[in-house]
């Protein structure tokens, strides 16, 4: 930045001594004098960043102090950080960004504490370091850390939020050795340039094993090659930072797909902390989990494309996998009825207000096998049970953990189709135009059940929202119509199904255990285009 001298001007006129003109040689230069001001800590900062500091061209616009820290006592840490937090309110400052490092997945410095603090203005944060609470501050952090990494610049502000979740049942229940193996395959298959893993496998293969479902922040410093230094070799007149920049031009959309998005980005203007590296960008990226970090790099084949640039653009880096207080939410313990498989079969009789479908279920007498399902002949059924109509409803999964439901009074009607032992599990009402059985998507049912559904916390559940707002939460879902269909792929379902106008698809992470009941012995039910089902949220 350009020196802004009435900026020095104003700092000379705040220190006590004043700043000396340069005729002594034994006197102490103004960027000196603001070093003394870091106290015990002084060690770990620089010169040349403190003139940084004073040389700072203001434009009146918020800067953001980026600091990574490695904090060895954490008892002390916890008094700097309310003697902190006393004094950035007092000047006007916020802290914008907070997590804790998990993971160093590049680099060989453990800052495990990350903050971002934004000032109004330069102009703040010089008069915040001239003061005295500011150097007992420092002296603080002296007891409390042994290295740091602390960069200023002004964010590229930018126009959305990172938010949402990402679950994917693949990725559940594997030990080291199979994710060693997920991810050596996905490598083979394409994805090698994914420098996380190269740099620290351990620590990829962590991820994979934890089935974590809370977000967590990739924090970045880069320093940037001055010209683009492509792996294969290839002339460019590309520098770094462009390399990089069409890196993250093109995986923006895959970050998207799977909820993650950029928190923080930033040029860095001046380095305050004695460095190796040039740094030259800070970035902190959220992602919705582990595994959405996982597919769009470790385990996606097309992101090696994209990583190449990544690779040609930067040629140090620190990058650290961290957590936000409060945001970290416990792996779901999977219910008894979680991903179970299912088949039902309908018979249709006529009532006195519409047809009347008895549901028979393979639960809990079996889990419906596929050549005895496949065997099935529905007007066969009819025809055996003086039916107008069969319908044969499965292979189906349920999405929820438990189910709480009445004891029957009677003894259960068991039925055997082909095989397959089932009993009667509800008498429904079919709505106008299904009277073949088949659920008529987008339409309600209503099911004469008395029941409460049970989905446990750090589940992802799947929501419909109609034009009124009213939501129903899948039950279920199913492979009738696409035997592909996996619970894996569940979340992209708003990308696929053919909503009919006004409505919404959403995906949802339960911070906390959840209860769906019916309302007076009744379920509203109803189907997507695929035969997915969902039930009214009261």
């Amino acid at each position: 930045m350009k020196p802004k001298t009435w900026i020095a001007a104003f700092l000379c006129l705040l220190l006590v001594n004043g700043c000396s003109d340069g005729s002594d040689n034994n006197s102490v230069s103004e960027s000196q004098r603001l070093l003394a001001q870091f106290g015990e800590l002084q060690s770990s900062f620089s010169e040349s960043g403190m003139q940084g500091l004073l040389d700072y061209e203001d434009s009146g616009r918020p800067v953001t102090l980026v600091q990574l820290m490695s904090v060895t006592d954490s008892e002390t840490f916890a008094r700097y950080e309310e003697q902190a937090a006393n004094l950035w309110q007092s000047i006007g400052a916020t802290e914008r960004f907070r997590s804790e490092v998990f993971d160093q997945l590049i680099g060989d410095r453990s800052l495990n504490q990350i903050r971002a603090i934004e000032f109004p203005n330069i102009i703040v944060l010089l008069s915040a370091i001239d003061t005295p609470a500011f150097t007992d501050l420092m002296n603080t952090l002296a007891a409390a850390s042994d290295d740091h990494a602390w960069v200023l610049g002004e964010e590229d502000r930018l126009p959305f939020k990172p938010g949402g979740s990402y679950f994917d049942p693949a990725l559940q229940n594997l030990d080291n050795e199979q994710a060693f193996s997920l991810l050596a395959n996905a490598g083979a298959n394409g994805s090698s340039n994914n420098s996380a893993f190269d740099s620290n496998p351990a620590a990829v293969v962590d991820m994979v094993v934890s089935d974590a479902p809370s977000p967590f922040w990739m924090v970045n410093l880069i320093d940037f090659y001055e010209q683009a230094n492509f792996p294969d070799g290839r002339d460019t007149d590309l520098s770094g930072e462009e390399a990089n920049q069409i890196y993250g031009n093109t995986i923006l959309p895959t970050l998207l797909r799977y909820n993650s998005l950029p928190d923080l980005l930033m040029p860095v203007a001046v380095i305050l902390t004695n460095e190796e590296f040039a740094w030259e960008q800070a970035a902190i990226v959220r992602y919705a989990s582990r595994d959405a970090f996982l597919n769009a790099f470790a385990l996606n084949p097309r992101a090696g494309e994209a990583v190449v640039y990544k690779e040609a653009g930067v040629e140090n880096t620190l990058v650290y996998a961290s957590e936000v207080p409060g945001t970290v939410i416990a792996a779901p313990q999977n219910g008894p009825l979680f991903n179970f498989r299912y088949c039902e079969v309908l018979l249709v009789f006529p009532g006195n207000t519409g047809p009347i479908a008895d549901v028979y279920n393979s639960m809990p007498l079996g889990t419906c096998p596929q050549h005895l399902w496949d065997a099935l002949d529905a007007e066969s059924i009819a025809g055996d049970y003086s039916a107008e109509v069969a319908a044969l409803n499965g292979i189906r999964f349920w999405v929820l953990d438990r189910i709480e439901s009445e004891i029957p009074t009677g003894p259960p009607v068991i039925e055997n189709f082909g095989g397959i032992p089932m009993r009667l599990a509800a008498s429904v009402a079919l709505a106008a135009g299904t009277e073949t059985g088949e659920p008529a998507a987008y339409k309600v049912n209503r099911v004469s059940r008395d029941t409460v559904f049970h989905y446990v916390a750090g589940r992802q559940v799947y929501d419909l929202q109609d034009p009124e707002g009213t939501r129903y939460r899948m039950q279920s879902f199913t492979q009738g119509r696409d035997r592909d269909q996996q619970l894996v792929g569940l979340q992209r379902l708003g990308q696929t199904l053919q909503l009919p106008e006004g409505w919404t698809f959403q995906v949802v992470l339960l911070t906390e255990d959840y209860e769906l009941p019916t309302i007076g012995g009744i379920a509203e039910v109803i189907a997507d285009d695929l035969g997915n089902t969902y039930q009214r949220i009261p």
